[in-house]
């Protein structure tokens, strides 16, 4: 059969900063409040989160970070287009087996409305778009569901040079320059993309003085030792011990976001640490940080770029079908070609410093037709460690990596 080639590309950055002086008390955020099944869907993301993170964490001492909201987000996008086996095996790898493809869209609809409300000190705005070469037919439920739920803008265009610099254009634009290209070219088998940008720009709480940022060492995996800026202040954060690592949260704005931190201790790497999380971990870590603690606190400032490519992931993950151009079934795209998932990739960009945090996130999804010593509190990040961006409401993570060397 003539294999037809689809290409959904989703792209999503959220972006923090601030200044470098104190910031006065914000005005709280909107609660989110959430149904049982809203609940569930937040809860298998989170796995999907610890899952991804650990498999994308292989060992090596590099810089790494994904979106898994991004990635959520994309396959979720996509599963409007998936049937039988294909979408069973999709669902399951996103941990939404027990929730209908309706339920998906409709909750994911209500919390991106939801996020984009949480804090009004935090400018966070989400646009979705589809992208169809002009003569390649796709069924009307498709894109209709896209525009019911993710409020995507549908344009038809000739998939030619003037298209490229169009759909790049909105890329941009949707994602305050910060990722200002997603296609390099439109190959003559590619008939569609579908893109989500997420914008997000904010302020810490509680911001550090540039005055007190100061060269201090941290000892890398390999036991080399590097000299980076270190970030330093003492206030009262969210701070606990617990078996194996320290962790802190700081926030951002009105408390709506956080930035957690995972140290883990000395002789345990973060892959090690990542790849025992788990949900009910992960709850009883943010039910520990809610007491806060005044200690010292030390951060690197860091920035670094990261992109993967997670069709070895996902197969493990338990959609291998997905990729298989026999068997793969996207025939709520279009019923009459044999389309399968080409490549997904996925990149990543972060920049942490005396302001706030600046990260972005592009998804491709193309498809083819206990006890331990009591020391004086102190969170100081003089090794590598874990870090997560989340909502506070729902405990949704939008970003988690782990920083090797802070210079990388």
């Amino acid at each position: 059969m003539y294999l037809k080639y689809l290409t959904f590309i989703v792209c999503s950055l959220l972006f923090a900063a601030g200044c470098t002086r104190s910031t006065e008390p914000s005005p709280a955020g909107g609660k989110i409040v959430l149904t049982e099944k809203s609940l569930k869907l937040v809860q298998a993301g989170n796995t999907f989160s610890f899952s991804l993170l650990s498999k994308c964490l292989d060992g090596t001492v590099e810089n790494r970070m994904v979106s898994p909201l991004s990635v959520s987000l994309a396959l979720s996008m996509t599963l409007n287009g998936a049937a039988g086996t294909t979408l069973d095996a999709m669902q399951k790898a996103l941990g939404l087996d027990g929730l209908t493809v309706a339920e998906i869209n409709g909750i994911y609809s209500d919390l991106m409305a939801a996020l984009v409300k949480a804090d009004p000190t935090v400018t966070m705005n989400i646009a979705n778009s589809i992208w169809i070469r002009k003569d390649f037919p796709v069924l009307d439920s498709f894109v209709q569901t896209n525009q019911s739920y993710y409020q995507a803008e549908v344009s038809r265009l000739e998939f030619n040079a003037a298209a490229l610099t169009t759909i790049n254009n909105w890329v941009s634009d949707k994602t305050n320059g910060k990722i200002p290209t997603i296609l390099k070219e439109i190959s003559s088998n590619e008939i569609m993309f579908l893109i989500n940008a997420i914008y997000f720009n904010g302020k810490w709480k509680y911001q550090f003085e540039t005055a007190k940022t100061a060269n201090e060492q941290f000892t890398c995996k390999d036991k080399s030792v590097v000299s980076v800026p270190m970030m330093k202040m003492e206030n009262s954060f969210g701070y606990t011990v617990q078996q194996g690592y320290k962790a802190m949260k700081m926030p951002y704005g009105a408390e709506k976001f956080q930035m957690t931190l995972l140290l883990p201790d000395a002789g345990t790497t973060p892959d090690q640490l990542a790849a025992g999380l788990n949900p009910d971990k992960w709850s009883a870590l943010n039910a520990a940080l809610q007491t806060k603690t005044k200690i010292p606190v030390w951060i690197p400032k860091w920035k670094f770029s990261w992109n993967i490519t997670l069709n070895d992931v996902l197969s493990k993950l338990g959609m291998a079908i997905a990729f298989d151009s026999n068997n793969a079934n996207f025939s709520g795209i279009n019923a009459q070609n044999q389309l399968f998932l080409t490549t997904v990739i996925h990149k990543t960009y972060m920049d942490v410093n005396e302001s706030g945090t600046e990260a972005a996130a592009v998804t491709s999804v193309g498809v083819g037709t206990t006890a331990m010593p009591v020391d004086p509190p102190a969170f100081y990040l003089t090794r590598p460690f874990l870090f997560f961006i989340t909502e506070e409401d729902t405990g949704a993570i939008l970003f988690a990596g782990k920083v090797e060397n802070p210079l990388q």
